[in-house]
């Protein structure tokens, strides 16, 4: 199928294929993990550009309040976010800037992730501990929003 509304549709298809991959995640591949990284590029980044002035109107505690999954900072020194724009921001570029690692269980599998952001200098300025599934409730968060504002807004669309 053709796409219409390019966002959007790269959004859905994303999911589509992140939920694919976990259906059929295996030890040796395909690696739900790795995709669930490859779908926050899809799947958040490119609807974040068109909704940060809108998602920065919502604080952290509103967030939480709706659902939102909102990771801590892992270190004191650590900026923390104060709208959910924000931390979206913060994640969006630590995922989109490959400032990811992994953190093994103990039995060799991705237990969490640590999300990082740096500045022009390299020193971290802010970073989060999330477990894959923290992170795939964020980003089904992210993707219902921008559902219901694209429903919310079908005359014409915003996000195209």
């Amino acid at each position: 199928m053709m796409p219409h509304e390019p966002v959007l549709d790269i959004m859905r298809r994303t999911m589509a294929n992140l939920e694919f991959i976990e259906q059929r995640a295996t030890r040796d591949g395909p690696f739900e993990v790795t995709q669930l990284i490859n779908s926050f590029l899809g799947a958040l980044a490119h609807p974040w550009e068109t909704l940060r002035n809108e998602l920065n109107a919502t604080s952290i505690e509103d967030a939480e309040s709706q659902g939102w999954p909102i990771p801590r900072a892992e270190r004191t020194t650590d900026q923390a976010p104060t709208t959910l724009g924000d931390l979206i921001r913060l994640v969006r570029n630590g995922v989109a800037h490959g400032n990811i690692s992994f953190l093994a269980s103990g039995q060799d599998q991705i237990a969490a992730l640590r999300v990082e952001n740096r500045n022009s200098q390299g020193r971290r300025t802010w970073g989060v501990i999330i477990t894959p599934e923290l992170m795939r409730r964020f980003l089904e968060r992210f993707v219902a929003l921008v559902e219901d504002l694209d429903k919310d807004a079908r005359r014409p669309s915003r996000i195209a």
